[in-house]
């Protein structure tokens, strides 16, 4: 839930004690957005360097905080120009007129300047930075006071080190080890998203897997090169790094959680260690770097909303909160988790199938349930189950789909399927979302109340004839992530906010059917080791399962474990 403005901005601890008589240490802080930088790409490649600042390890003295459910513009396509002047100004489209590429130099930044124009502006002593590689952000900044740095073989001329030749990128980290070094900065990185269009930000491409890392070196770089300044030790830092979007194949501006889900990664003195909770958004990080140097925004009307504290939570058994467990290794489905809901097949559906991921598989199809009778596996019981939070819930399970699919199918819900605006969820076998042209694994849900009546996230690839493994899980904090383990060895999401889901429906779950039993498409694949939790799970507990049915175990091994 997006907090007031009237609230303590990002849960900065506005106190810290300071030693009697000692001057308090100079505020400075950095914005770093990487383009075409997807949230699960940080912890897959891994980018070392900013899970270092996120988790707390860059210095002594500094905690992280870090989200990879982060979230972009949802008022313009998730394009660059857009984004970029969200994460530069703290406002949405609607306010700087930039809907879409090459619109940046008509943009109402008279109304809606940047944070390092609001901040020179306040404070005429600060040393400001912008530093960019992309053409399109030309003229995004525009201040005399503020330096303007392209960094591809470009001479500075209006900044202190008149005369710095920036070869590229990597000499950034020579700017900020510089005794006359910035105060304030925001820098793009355009180089993940040159890897994204030439060989792919889903699946990972080779040269997107390059440039990602190479991003990542320059974050390294220029934190290890502030860290080395004398003055360092007097210095009260905030970093941020963000993305103005993600993508799908070769391209992004494509709704449905591909493009529009980001990292939001933070370092610094006062902020609180851990998981960002909820769904922040990019264009939150111009308000804190305003407040982070004493500025009152409470006046500036911009969009960009407090950061929620970060908290970690605590650690739980793999089986606290586990509803139904069903390996199907039998003939007739069994709910492993005693006295909990039991499952029932219909006729079209075969427990104890060989071809599993571990053991037997629940095979289904083909049928039509257009003569009236059920398919797939009910649930029964599961329809009374009490979820933690009124609609924090966790699901897993592995599925094997055919080319012959239909679309549309049901792999498991709770919903009438006739529309996706009807309360429940479904993840869907072989659905298009928006612009993508080839069907894939879906997500849809109900919303109780809002602007949009549903929310519908996808596309994921489908290997046909494989094993994939897929998740859902819906938080405290209305965050709502769908997983899927890929053959690659990669574990990718997707995210939004669904703090208004509809969840309950007095229909029972089915597996390879809507929650009514009777959709007009039916699933015809295989499913094996489902899983249903009445409380959310951890990224890391999802990365757990997934990896043990990469070798061939069961979640019942690491539940005896």
């Amino acid at each position: 839930m997006r907090k007031s403005m009237s609230k303590i901005f990002f849960g900065l601890c506005a106190a810290s004690a300071l030693v009697a008589g000692a001057a308090a240490p100079k505020p400075k802080a950095m914005i770093v957005m990487v383009d075409g930088l997807r949230a699960d790409a940080v912890e897959n490649l891994p980018m070392a360097n900013l899970l270092k600042l996120g988790e707390g390890r860059w210095r002594p003295g500094y905690r992280g905080a870090i989200s990879l459910e982060g979230r972009n513009l949802d008022d313009a396509r998730p394009s660059s120009a857009a984004n970029h002047s969200a994460i530069a100004t703290g406002v949405t489209a609607k306010k700087t007129g930039i809907y879409k590429n090459g619109d940046t130099k008509k943009g109402n930044f008279a109304e809606w300047p940047s944070w390092l124009c609001r901040l020179v502006d306040a404070k005429p002593d600060v040393k400001a930075l912008y530093a960019y590689s992309w053409s399109g952000d030309i003229g995004l900044s525009p201040h005399p006071k503020v330096a303007d740095m392209p960094i591809t073989s470009v001479v500075s001329n209006n900044w202190p080190l008149s005369g710095a030749y920036v070869a590229n990128a990597l000499e950034m980290a020579k700017v900020m080890a510089s005794p006359d070094a910035p105060d304030a900065v925001l820098y793009f990185i355009d180089i993940g998203d040159w890897g994204g269009h030439r060989s792919g930000f889903y699946p990972y491409g080779v040269e997107y897997e390059h440039d990602i890392l190479t991003a990542d070196r320059i974050i390294g770089d220029m934190m290890e090169a502030i860290a080395s300044r004398p003055s360092f030790k007097d210095e009260d830092w905030l970093v941020m790094v963000t993305s103005d979007h993600g993508g799908y194949g070769r391209r992004h501006g494509i709704w449905g959680g591909h493009s529009t889900t980001i990292p939001i990664v933070m370092a610094g003195r006062s902020i609180a260690q851990g998981r960002i909770p909820g769904t922040p958004r990019n264009y939150d990080l111009a308000p804190a770097a305003l407040a982070h140097f004493g500025l009152d925004i409470s006046g500036m009307k911009l969009d960009g909303r407090p950061i929620a504290p970060a908290t970690v939570a605590s650690p739980r058994r793999l089986d606290d909160g586990l509803a139904v467990y069903i390996p199907f290794d039998g003939n007739d489905p069994v709910n492993a988790v005693a006295g909990g809901p039991k499952p029932r097949a219909r006729a079209n559906a075969k427990s104890g199938a060989e071809g599993g991921l571990v053991g037997g598989c629940l095979r289904c199809g083909p049928a039509s349930p257009a003569d009236g009778a059920e398919s797939g596996v009910s649930i029964d019981g599961s329809e009374r189950l009490a979820f933690e939070n009124g609609a924090d819930f966790a699901f897993t399970l592995w599925v094997r789909m055919e080319r012959r699919q239909a679309m549309q199918a049901p792999i498991v819900s709770n919903k009438d399927w006739e529309s996706g605006s009807n309360p429940g969820l479904v993840l869907i076998g072989a659905r298009k979302t928006d612009a993508v042209e080839k069907p894939g694994v879906c997500f849809n849900c109900g919303m109780a109340s809002g602007e949009k009546r549903r929310l519908d996230l996808g596309t994921f690839d489908i290997d046909y004839g494989g094993w994939g493994f897929y998740a859902v899980v819906r938080r405290a904090d209305g965050s709502l992530s769908v997983y899927q383990g890929n053959r690659d060895g990669h574990l990718y999401w997707i995210s939004d906010d669904a703090g208004a889901i509809a969840l309950k429906t007095g229909l029972p779950f089915w597996i390879g059917q809507d929650g009514t039993g009777r959709c007009k498409v039916s699933f015809e694949g295989a499913v094996d080791d489902f899983a249903l939790w009445t409380r959310s799970l951890s990224r890391d507990e999802v990365r757990r399962i997934y990896e043990a049915g990469r070798r061939g175990e069961p979640l019942s091994a690491l539940i005896r474990n």
